[in-house]
């Protein structure tokens, strides 16, 4: 669990958090795996005996419902707030969590289902009260106080994806071994974070910079040079680029989306399109402009058979020579198609992204994924479908 907390501050130090709201989810996503200190989990560990009725996550939800008194003392923030991430904590093996642990005071009789759980946790139940004050010592300033329903609400989509990327990082064994012991809790941390830095570097999600540079030396046509101009409002934007075929549009979305990664409107690309051979097409032309966009991008292609596409297969074995205009991907990313979308660049069919929306496992995951992107929806004439249509307004 350290380590992935040590994953969660690598991850979330590019998004916008305030320091003690940050530190909190950092806890909140380190402490996800709480459900494992218990009687019924070592059972299942040493003995081969199945969990009664609970899993761990399960057992990690009930946890936190029980010491609510715990975290409300070190975490604050209300009670309803406490109980959304608490749900989304517990929804980081991809689905939401499903069972009723109330959510009554500490004085209250426990809900029969709780009560249940933490029979399964047994004489962990303490060793988990202690793991849960290491951890509050370890951040002090963490904090859920002034945090909205809303906002709490809009976190509880973004935290299991959260949740699940520092979770699969910290569990790969290429990078994290397992540690006999530690002198404290501390130094295990400390040990971590270096650990970390380069695991989150070496799978590809650590996040680059954009590059102020000139993308094409071409003449423009009229829409890349309004692309190339136009005033950029605060906040949140849609643009739609409509023109003749022709005349460019592809190249005027990526001067705009280049213009918007410099605003700090977003911190990666990803290009969604309509077919597996509309998205190939599109990786070996992103291929070519990305890495002047962006400091050594990472780029994956997203898509049912992308494993067959040559060019990404070569991107992915293909060494190294460090220039800044340089792109890679690694065999973390390209495992998997709901990993694409943590890359710094994702070139893939619409459906990888419409998926964030759709009730899905681990849908969660590219939602995660695409929150920090600037989506390119390109060639997508099927627009008029009236379910691609309405799942994309969703999507935004």
């Amino acid at each position: 669990m350290l380590d992935v907390a040590a994953v969660a501050e690598r991850l979330i130090a590019p998004f916008p958090f305030g320091p003690r709201l940050r530190d909190a989810l950092i806890v909140l996503a380190g402490l996800h795996d709480l459900g494992k200190i218990s009687d019924s989990f070592r059972a299942m560990l040493r003995e081969n005996v199945p969990q009664p009725g609970f899993r761990q996550w399960e057992l990690s939800e009930a946890l936190f419902y029980a010491e609510d008194a715990r975290f409300e003392a070190r975490l604050g923030g209300t009670s309803r707030v406490r109980q959304l991430l608490y749900a989304a904590v517990a929804g980081h093996h991809g689905r939401p969590p499903v069972r009723n642990f109330g959510g009554l005071p500490a004085s209250a009789r426990p809900p029969r289902e709780l009560a249940g759980a933490l029979r399964c946790v047994g004489e962990g139940r303490e060793a988990a009260r202690l793991l849960l004050d290491e951890f509050f010592n370890l951040w002090p300033e963490a904090s859920l106080e002034g945090l909205t329903l809303l906002e709490a609400s809009n976190l509880s989509w973004w935290l299991p994806g959260f949740c699940t990327a520092a979770d699969w990082v910290a569990s790969n064994p290429c990078w994290f071994k397992p540690q006999a012991e530690a002198a404290s809790f501390g130094t295990y941390l400390q040990n971590a974070r270096i650990v970390a830095s380069h695991a989150v570097a070496e799978a590809g999600i650590s996040g680059v910079p954009a590059r102020d540079v000139q993308l094409f030396d071409f003449t423009l046509r009229p829409m890349q040079a309004a692309c190339a101009e136009i005033a950029l409002p605060d906040g949140p934007m849609l643009a739609v680029v409509e023109d003749e075929t022709g005349a460019g549009k592809t190249e005027a979305a990526l001067f705009l989306a280049h213009r918007m990664v410099l605003a700090g409107k977003g911190r990666g690309l990803f290009f969604a399109l309509p077919t597996m051979a509309t998205a190939d097409a599109m990786f070996i032309r992103a291929s070519a402009i990305v890495g002047r966009m962006l400091d050594s991008p990472s780029v994956t292609l997203a898509h049912g058979r992308a494993g067959l596409s040559v060019p990404f297969r070569d991107l992915v074995q293909g060494s190294r020579t460090g220039g800044r205009e340089e792109i890679t991907s690694s065999d973390w990313l390209a495992e998997s198609s709901r990993r694409a979308l943590l890359a710094d660049v994702g070139v893939g069919t619409i459906d990888q992204a419409l998926l964030c929306v759709l009730p899905v496992r681990f849908q969660t995951l590219r939602y995660y994924g695409l929150s920090s992107k600037i989506l390119i929806v390109d060639e997508v004439h099927e627009m008029g479908e009236p379910y691609i249509a309405e799942e994309l307004v969703a999507l935004l």
